[in-house]
Order: structure tokens, then sequence, then C-alpha cells
């Protein structure tokens, strides 16, 4: 665990230091690049030095995931090789939770046709963990690649804000990308996302990775309307397609390369807009077409995934119901306040679900995205920075961002409930909404350094609030009980007091 750790660690650097085309002036300097390349390794550095929780569901040495959906797919099936129960089996509804009460059954499938499949995307398991199976005959631990794509993500998702920062606002200086930065890392939600490395954290970073690297290839590829990188253009598609089987709901992510891709098609000539669709539209098809035919193979639907044939903790059916809940489910992923407590830490988690009906799953959140990243008050002033934006995709991501988020984030209500692991699949969207606005306003008042001074604060309040959210009152205590001494370390130093 430790070398691929220090392996990944040395790529980053290296790819980073190597590649000059990331620091093109006026962000080219040594100085420059040893300061993020510093920011990188230490908060790298301070995820993997974390306790890790290795709770499971099952005593078993290996996780639905990582063994049986891997063998499923070396084996050229589409269930898993667990047999159902009998007692399952008889249930007229399998779905129903009460049902299931005293019955034997294995958590967290999708139950169908007396079959057990596996709901989780199966993007992962086919680009990593069947590979490594082949090669090495052996096992990947679910954690080690949910590492994996922790650690590709915060590579790209610092490739991706300076890339942002080069195209639209290179005339801002450096301290401002290091803030744009520091603001992204937090809306990764990495802190949380370590703690307990589960499937469901790993196709969660896998799908996260994959559209902050389509978005990250779309703006570089047209960068210059006169010399548009169509092989970008593909790849960019091609990793918005593949996030998709990471997490469903994230074709919704695509909405953002709307403005990207409707400029290409009105600008580019008749002589390349084939090439121009058929980098657009390909790469879709190729990821599109094989997940219909295993979705149709599994459950009859080329659009079902198995979140219909859940197996969890709520009646995943009763989704009509769950209508009602989308205004609260929103106001906890956006705008409830943090929850405090009288004692150390202070910070905890909102379990509860007064006000939802009776099937919606509150899985724990500490609060709002609002509270966990307070540059987010930036988008009050939206409605003036899309006035004063000249660039029509920077004019149209200012408003398209946002909405997105909203309805990827009404969709998880809906389907999945509140969880604090869940805000991934749209916090990301809102804090460069934010950070955009930011740069607009530092730009255009005379005031820069009390616009600085602002977001400093903002940030560095941002990073308490997520130090204590999810590294003292993360899910099930994991600091207090996997490591007490260290837990009381910190009790100390922040309460200035000793037992």
């Amino acid at each position: 665990m430790l070398k691929i750790f220090i392996a990944l660690v040395m790529i980053e650097l290296i790819f980073i230091v190597c590649d000059s085309k990331t620091f093109n002036e006026p962000y080219g300097n040594s100085l420059q690049k040893i300061i993020v390349i510093s920011i990188i390794t230490i908060f790298i550095v301070f995820l993997v030095s974390k306790p890790i929780s290795n709770w499971k569901y099952t005593e078993e040495p290996y996780d639905i995931y990582n063994k049986y959906l891997v063998d499923a797919i070396i084996n050229h099936k589409t269930s898993i090789d667990i047999e159902p129960s009998q007692a399952l089996k008889n249930l007229e509804n399998p779905y129903d939770v009460n049902s299931r009460e005293g019955v034997q059954y294995y958590f967290d499938t999708a139950y169908y046709k007396e079959k057990y499949y596996v709901y989780y995307g199966v993007v992962p398991a086919i680009i990593l963990l069947v590979p490594y199976k082949l090669v090495t005959g052996l096992y990947l631990k679910t954690e080690v690649a949910t590492m994996i794509f922790v650690l590709l993500s915060i590579i790209i998702n610092v490739r991706l804000t300076i890339e942002i920062y080069k195209r639209w606002f290179k005339n801002l200086p450096f301290k401002m990308l290091l803030m744009f930065i520091i603001s992204n890392l937090i809306a990764g939600s990495y802190m949380w996302m370590t703690w307990r490395m589960w499937v469901y954290e790993l196709v969660t970073m896998a799908g996260l990775f994959f559209v902050q690297l389509g978005l990250l290839l779309i703006i570089n590829a047209t960068c210059n309307k006169e010399k548009i990188k169509y092989t970008k253009v593909f790849l960019s598609c091609l990793c918005m397609a593949i996030a998709v089987g990471c997490r469903p709901n994230l074709v919704l992510a695509s909405i953002i390369m709307l403005p990207f891709l409707i400029d290409i098609l009105k600008n580019v000539g008749k002589s390349k807009i084939g090439i121009a669709i058929v980098s657009i539209v390909l790469p879709y098809l190729i990821v599109a077409v094989p997940l219909m035919v295993y979705n149709y193979t599994r459950f009859g639907n080329i659009f079902e995934f198995g979140a219909r044939y859940q197996l969890t903790i709520t009646n995943v059916n009763e989704t009509v119901g769950k209508i009602t809940d989308i205004p609260k489910g929103l106001y906890k992923y956006f705008i409830e306040t943090v929850r405090g407590k009288k004692e150390f830490p202070y910070i905890g988690l909102d379990t509860g679900t007064k006000g939802f009906t009776s099937n919606y799953y509150n899985g724990g959140t500490v609060g709002g995205i609002l509270f966990l990243n307070l540059t987010l008050i930036g988008l009050t002033l939206l409605p003036v920075c899309i006035t004063e934006t000249k660039d029509k995709i920077l004019k149209t991501l200012l408003w398209l961002l946002p909405i997105t988020g909203i309805i990827i984030a009404t969709v998880t209500v809906i389907m999945a409930g509140s969880h604090h692991r869940y805000i991934i699949d749209f916090f990301y969207l809102f804090t460069i909404d934010a950070m955009i606005i930011w740069c607009i306003i530092y730009e255009k008042i005379p005031a820069k350094k009390t616009v600085f001074v602002l977001i400093v604060f903002l940030i560095l309040a941002s990073l308490f609030i997520n130090f204590c959210a999810t590294y003292l009152s993360s899910e099930y205590d994991f600091l207090k009980n996997l490591a007490p001494k260290t837990y009381e370390y910190w009790r100390e130093l922040m309460t200035f007091k000793k037992r």
C-alpha cells in the first residue's frame, strides 16, 4: 500500500514538473512550481497518513465488488456467484425492508429474477481491478483502488484549475490561482472520502476523476478557436461517457460540455464538420452501447443500472414519496448550517429524518456545501458577473454550472437520499463557479487587497470546518475509535486543556 502511495506521489511530481505547458507564463517560474507541488504533496501526505476504517458489512476477506464482480467479468457473467437464500426467493416483494426482516440476504446488492448483481458502476472494475487480477492472480484491495483514484483526482483537479485560470484569468496574480487550487481541493471532499474507502467511495471518486479530466480536456482542446484539437475533444467526450459507467447520475455532468461543443459546431468549417461530429458523438456511443447491452442482459432494460432492484436500507422503488422530500433534501445539501455540538469536536453529523417521508435515507451530513466551502457566498454575485463577462463560453458556464449542480443534487435526493459522500457529484461545480466569480470581481474592482483577504479568510475558515467535520467528527467516529491517542492529541490542542 505504502509503495503505491509513494509511486503515485512521484508520478504526480514528475507529471507537473516535466509538463511545461502546465505552467505557461505567467505561472512558469520555479518558485511557483515548487509552491503548487508542495501544496499537493502536503495534502496527499496528510490524506494517506490517516487511519483507515476496515469495518465491513460482512466478515469475508473480500467484498462484493473487488472479488465477486471481478470474477463475474473474468468469467463473462453478469450475475455474481452467490446463491440467494430460499427465504429471499419466496418473498413476494424482496425490495420491501420490512418483508426482508429475519431473511438472509446479501446487503446492498441488486436482486433480480433470483440472482444477485452488483449495481455499482462497472468501469473501475474493468479498467483497474480486473487487469490487476489477470496479471497478478490477486484481488486488488478496494481501499487501494479508491486511493489510486483519489490521488489521480487530486492531480487532475489541480491541472483543471490551472487550465481554467490560464484560459480566462492569466492576467491575475499567482496568489489568486493558489486560492482557486485550495478551494477546489476542498470541493473534492478528499478528507472525507479517505476515511472509509469502500466500493461507495471507489466509484464516486472514479466518476469525479473522469468528469474532471473530461472538463480539463475540452477546455484545452478549444482554447484556440482557429485550431480545435479534435483528438482532445474525442477524449474529453470519452471521459464524460466513462464517468456514467462509474456513477449513472453523472450522465447529467455532460450538460457542462454543451457551451464548448455548441461553439465547436457553430464555428467549424464545412470541411471539418464531419470530424467534429464524429469526435463528439462516437466516444459516447463507444461507452453507451456496451453499457446498454450490459444493462439489458442483466435487467431487460438498457437504461436500468440496478438501482430499482437494490436490497438496501430503504425501499428504493418508492420514488413517488421521495419527490416530496426534494425541498428539504436540497436544503440539507446546500444551505443547512453545520451541525454544532456542545462538546469537542463541536461539529457532528446530522442523521435525523424528521420532516422527511418514512422511506427517506439520511446517512449523515455535516452541513450544506455553502458552509463546507464558504467561498460559495460569491454565488450571490452571479448576476453581476454574467453582465460583466464578455467571453460567451464563460458567460454560459457561469449559470450552467450551478444549474447542472442543482439538477444532479435533485436526482440524488430522489434516488439515494442524503449522505456526505453524495455531494462529491456536484460540489465541485459550485466551487468552480464561485471561484470564477471571485476572479471576475478581483479583476474588475479597485479594492483588490480587500477581496483577496476576504477570500483567504473564507478558505481558512472552510479548511477548519472540513478538518473538524471530517477528521474529528467523521462517520462512525473513525479517528476516536481507530486512533484514540491522535484524537486525544487534537482534543487537548483545540480545547487548550488536558484530562
